[in-house]
């Protein structure tokens, strides 16, 4: 089939023009000097898509569904195809892309620049290798298929061949012309790898050289008598069989790399010059081509009918009879030595085949191998040089073909938290909660500054970084910088501690040799360091060394706060593309840092994803962030374990916009960060603004009520518990802060309860009443539930309500027990108290027996006053006989259930009844259960009291018990009682619930008792441990009567109840007043309890 050569048409306006095809070999792209894209749907489409790139389009290529276009910006921008959409920047440089290629996988973008530089960029991650050495613009650059080795070519004249793994340069050719500039080279000096053997072709001048591999000697060339002008242009086929090569007079070629000939030949209709080409990648058949005054063509049937197959002979199988007409085995030593020849003829295949003797006679014997075409097809890709053209090609052995199992995922490199990559020229050493540390690297200046967000900690500082310091981390105390070891200069540690009092603000500590900085992170007062030998050592911030210790892997970054340490590292190889780390939290100094355990070994991370943050909060907690946004803090209270919190990508705009994470808050709720749009990483000029995400933890169904209010109080609920970690830690903070940061996660209950219950769920009404934080929360859930006339949850939710009074009415008495005995305890610790006989304790000795004295002396004078006194009786309630001691007053709930008779002995007078639930009407006539107890226990005060009382009077007499009262009345007014004083001792709050009892009854005039006193014990727990301290004290330092409180108690109770109870405590007032040495007996406390839940009957 003859060649089809299209007419040519007009893409862009008159300068460089660039082209690619996409993957499907569909669609050609190409650029331009107008500065635009355009997406052609073969040459006869005369509606191409254009997109506006900048003033000028130097390069474009095609990769994975997208395109990438080098402007004259200096960037490489990523496009959405075909609608061409910005999508993120894959690198920059500090003048115009030439030429830029992707390797074979498809992973890496190689460009050059007329910076004299030449980059490596992973496309994913944005991670660069820069490799200098030319000393002129680059021209073209070229990737090696198996990615070790990188060819660039430059208008200094030379060829190098880097090492892509230590970017070291292996071989420099002086091949080229030189020049100043790419747009005045007199060739492109487009060079390639073969895509199999890995040999190098370079169009030089007339001809195009081959370098063998390793060696980088030049094997052959390919010439053509056609050829005029200097080659610029070579390119090879998708089978890898043909090489185009383009010349500067615009003349085209096509060679038969196999065997070296030119097997097409064509002109450019203008003799313009081609400064592109390009193979449909899904044939051998079309070559498009851009000249340099912006044209379009496009040759078709590029490769003859007749060249489709092997230009050489193959040994046919009436060939091989002859070998085999004689018995004699000379003919197959002979045919094996041929083919032995043939084999070390020039072989384009990945690798030499070396075939022995016994494969290859069973190579010839197999009849399948003597098919025509099954040679053809297995001898197709075999170089041959013309020197040996005519003779029979080897049919190769067999070979074995072993399955592929999955390549290990490469370890994470180990990075600072809140810096941007080392390769970049100003990048971000650090960005914390601090401050801000730039690093300026270029080849005038070698610095680092340093900034404080508050200037009261430290003005700026400017350092001349002279020795390489690439890590960095900043505290309020001290800035410590870390760098690698270089030649025979060691990886050292410098610690700048600005907040030290003395003159020495400086030290450095150098480490062990072949031991390298890793990671570094400073907390307060300590600074920590990671090295290649997974080793941790610590440092006080002046210079001391502390501690170290080592973790099972190698380490992936560190974090610090306060006394907490954070360690990231590798636990081992994770599945095909994922990472498996793990982290440990240690906690570095204090007096907590024993038993103290970290979150486990395993640390989560999306699938697929690397590591690109961790961190504290500046309340402590541990935060990390992915590479996919997602973000995870440390739950304490479950487990511990990881919950993602926040998806950062949930808030882009563009696929390839990020935001860089610099810090995050949980009190309020904000996630600090920098939108990096089009790239990973901020820029370090301009200065980026610093913005704030909000928190959303992914649950399902967020677009509902019930969701949204769920995702609200776990939120809520997450994001407050440091309060709890700060408590366990013996860190003071104030109640009310834990109160407010709580308020959300209380209200978003009462929301979710309240569509509960409209939503007729009732039992999840119930299990969310389970969730509700106390008792006084509950009572609003019911008076919500008896509202909308759910009596039956409502009677459920009474019950959770008494339990969870009675809970945190144990938990009251049972903090206040912890502080009498830490005040015992610090009392007895005092050297007052001490009975190791010392000069001082001899007199504080002397001073408490004076003390002792005078209190014996006290008593004494009152019993004496109280046995003048005549003793009389006055009605039933005083005639018992007055207790020596008194236990002191404890709160009690009043009951519930059916009146009964408080003063009457037996098991209901010595037992309390539970705890009364806040609620409506409708719960009156609900009994409760009668083996509920309260968890208050009696003190042996109260034991000795039920002893010592014979009889006491019912207030309330019933007509079946009226015999049994008058009988009990009689006894009474028979008996008298001495009348001492009683006294008795106050809690601290007690005397705090009596003088603020009458603000809390009037904020709530319509709580029972009960619920008061709860109320009241919350509001005196929220109270700080000073103040709890001096209402203690107050108590200690002063005893009061019990005749009086427990007189005007009863008092009130009696009177509110009926007229003979009023009249018989006139009674009892008027005898008392007359003769004040006859005392009343107190009531109990369970009878003052009792007696309140009659008060408002």
């Amino acid at each position: 089939m003859p060649v089809t050569k299209k007419p040519m048409r007009y893409a862009h306006s008159e300068g460089h023009t660039d082209l690619c095809f996409d993957d499907t070999g569909r669609y050609i792209l190409t650029c331009g000097s107008d500065g635009d894209a355009r997406i052609w749907e073969g040459l006869e489409d005369d509606d191409a898509q254009s997109h506006r790139i900048g003033d000028r389009v130097y390069a474009i290529s095609y990769k994975d569904g997208r395109f990438f276009t080098a402007s004259d910006t200096n960037t490489i921008q990523a496009h959405t195809f075909p609608d061409g959409a910005p999508d993120g920047i894959v690198t920059r440089f500090t003048a115009p892309v030439t030429h830029m290629c992707f390797s074979a996988s498809g992973t890496h973008m190689v460009a050059g620049a007329s910076d004299f530089s030449v980059k490596m960029v992973e496309v994913e991650t944005s991670s660069q290798k820069v490799f200098t050495g030319h000393k002129a613009p680059v021209l073209s650059v070229a990737v090696d298929t198996t990615e070790e080795f990188m060819a660039s070519s430059s208008c200094d004249g030379t060829v190098k061949i880097w090492k892509i793994d230590d970017q070291s340069c292996v071989k420099s050719f002086d091949l080229l012309p030189k020049c100043n500039d790419a747009s005045v080279s007199k060739t492109l000096c487009r060079l390639v790898w073969h895509p199999k053997s890995g040999k190098l072709i370079v169009p030089v001048d007339k001809e195009v050289r081959i370098y063998e591999r390793s060696s980088w000697e030049m094997s052959r060339t390919l010439k053509d008598d056609s050829i005029k002008e200097v080659m610029s242009i070579v390119t090879f086929s998708p089978c890898g069989r043909y090489l185009a090569a383009a010349c500067i007079d615009g003349a085209m070629l096509v060679f038969d790399f196999t065997t070296g000939t030119c097997i097409q030949r064509e002109k450019h209709e203008k003799s313009l010059t081609v400064c592109a080409l390009a193979w449909n990648p899904k044939g051998n058949h079309e070559l498009a081509y851009c000249d340099n005054q912006g044209q379009l063509g496009v040759i078709e049937d590029v490769i003859p009918e007749g060249q489709v197959g092997v230009p050489v002979k193959v040994a046919t199988g009436n060939q091989f009879d002859g070998l085999f007409d004689d018995s004699d085995d000379d003919m197959l030593i002979q045919a094996s030595n041929q083919g032995k020849r043939v084999a070390d003829v020039e072989d384009d295949s990945d690798d030499d085949l070396t075939v022995a003797r016994p494969k290859q006679r069973m190579a010839i014997l197999d009849e399948d191998s003597m098919d025509v075409d099954s040679v053809s097809k297995a001898t197709m890709d075999s170089n041959i040089d013309d020197s040996v053209s005519g003779r029979y090609s080897p049919v190769p052995a067999r070979q074995p073909v072993y399955a592929q199992g999955p390549k290990p995922t490469p370890m994470q490199k180990a990075f600072q938290p809140g810096s941007t990559p080392v390769h970049l020229t100003n990048r971000f050493m650090m960005w914390n909660s601090v401050g801000i540390i730039r690093q300026y690297n270029t080849e005038e200046e070698s610095s680092i500054d340093i900034e404080f967000h508050d200037t009261a900690t430290h003005h700026a500082m400017h350092l001349d970084n002279s020795l390489n310091h690439t890590m960095a981390d900043m505290s309020s105390e001290a800035v410590i910088l870390a760098s690698e070891s270089e030649e025979d200069n060691p990886s050292t540690l410098l610690c700048l501690h600005f907040a030290a009092w003395d003159s020495s603000k400086e030290w450095t500590v150098a480490m062990e040799e072949k031991e390298e900085i890793k990671a570094i992170t400073i907390g307060t007062g300590w600074v920590a360091v990671a090295t290649d030998k997974r080793n941790i050592r610590l440092f006080t911030v002046g210079g001391v060394q502390l501690e170290m210790f080592c973790i099972p892997g190698p380490v992936v970054a560190m974090a610090a706060h306060s006394n907490q340490l954070m360690v990231v590292y590798h636990t081992g190889t994770g599945v095909p593309g994922d990472q498996c780390l793990g982290a440990m939290i240690i906690p570095i100094v204090g007096k907590r840092r024993f038993g103290v355990r970290g979150c486990g070994e395993s640390l989560p991370i999306s699938p697929k994803s690397t590591l690109s943050w961790i961190g504290f909060s500046a309340e402590g907690t541990p935060f990390t962030v992915d590479s996919l946004g997602i973000v995870r803090m440390l739950n304490r209270r479950l487990g511990p374990s990881w919950c993602p919190v926040a998806n950062t990508k949930s808030h882009i705009k563009g696929k390839s916009d990020h935001f860089w994470i610099v810090g995050v808050l949980e009190n309020p709720q904000q996630i600090r960060c920098i939108a990096c749009k089009g790239s990973t990483y901020p820029p370090t000029l301009p200065r980026p603004a610093v913005g704030i995400l909000t928190f959303q933890i992914p649950l399902c169904e967020l677009t509902s009520d019930k969701g949204q209010y769920e995702e609200a109080y776990w939120r809520s609920h997450l994001l407050s518990g440091h309060f709890d970690y700060w408590a366990a830690q013996g860190l003071a903070f104030e109640e009310t802060d834990k109160e407010d940061a709580s308020k959300p996660s209380r209200d978003s209950l009462m929301q979710m309860f309240a569509l509960a219950c409209k939503s007729d769920r009732e039992y999840r009404a119930a299990e969310i009443c389970e969730m509700m934080p106390n008792q006084y929360i509950v009572q609003l859930a019911i008076k919500y539930a008896s509202r909308l006339r759910h009596l039956q949850l409502a009677q459920r939710i009474s019950e959770i309500a008494r339990r969870k009074a009675e809970e945190e009415l144990a938990q009251a008495n049972e903090n206040e027990d912890e502080e009498e005995l830490q005040e015992d305890f610090r009392t007895e610790m005092h050297s007052a108290y001490n009975h190791v006989e010392t000069e001082w304790s001899h007199r504080n000795g002397r001073r408490n027996a004076d003390e002792e004295d005078d209190y014996q002396d006290q008593t004494r004078d009152q019993e004496e006053v109280a046995q003048e006194t005549p003793t009389r009786v006055s009605g039933p309630m005083l005639s018992m006989n007055p207790k020596k001691e008194i236990t002191p007053k404890t709160v009690l709930l009043p009951s519930s259930g059916t009146r009964k008779n408080p003063f009457k002995l037996g098991g209901s007078a010595t037992k309390t009844t539970p705890a009364s639930s806040k609620g409506s009407s409708v719960f009156d006539s609900m009994t409760r259960n009668a083996k509920s107890k309260s968890p208050v226990e009696k003190s042996p005060e109260d034991l000795k009291q039920k002893k010592k009382v014979q009889t006491q009077t019912k207030l309330f007499p019933s007509k079946k018990v009226a015999k049994t009262e008058s009988l009990e009345k009689k006894e009474n007014m028979s008996s008298q009682a001495s009348p001492i004083v009683q006294e008795k001792k106050r809690s601290g709050f007690q005397l705090w619930m009596e003088e603020h009892r009458s603000r809390l009854q009037e904020e709530t005039p319509d709580i029972p008792e009960a619920d008061m006193m709860s109320l009241a014990a919350q509001e005196f727990g929220k109270l700080s441990k000073d103040e709890k301290k001096d209402w203690n004290a107050k108590a200690k330092g002063e005893t009061i009567t019990t005749e009086d409180s427990d007189r005007k108690k009863r008092k009130r109770d009696v009177i509110d109840e009926n007229s003979q109870s009023e009249t018989r405590i006139k009674n009892s007032t008027k005898d008392d007043d007359s003769n004040l040495a006859k005392k009343k007996r107190p009531l109990l406390q369970t009878t003052n309890a009792k007696l309140a839940a009659f008060k408002k009957d």
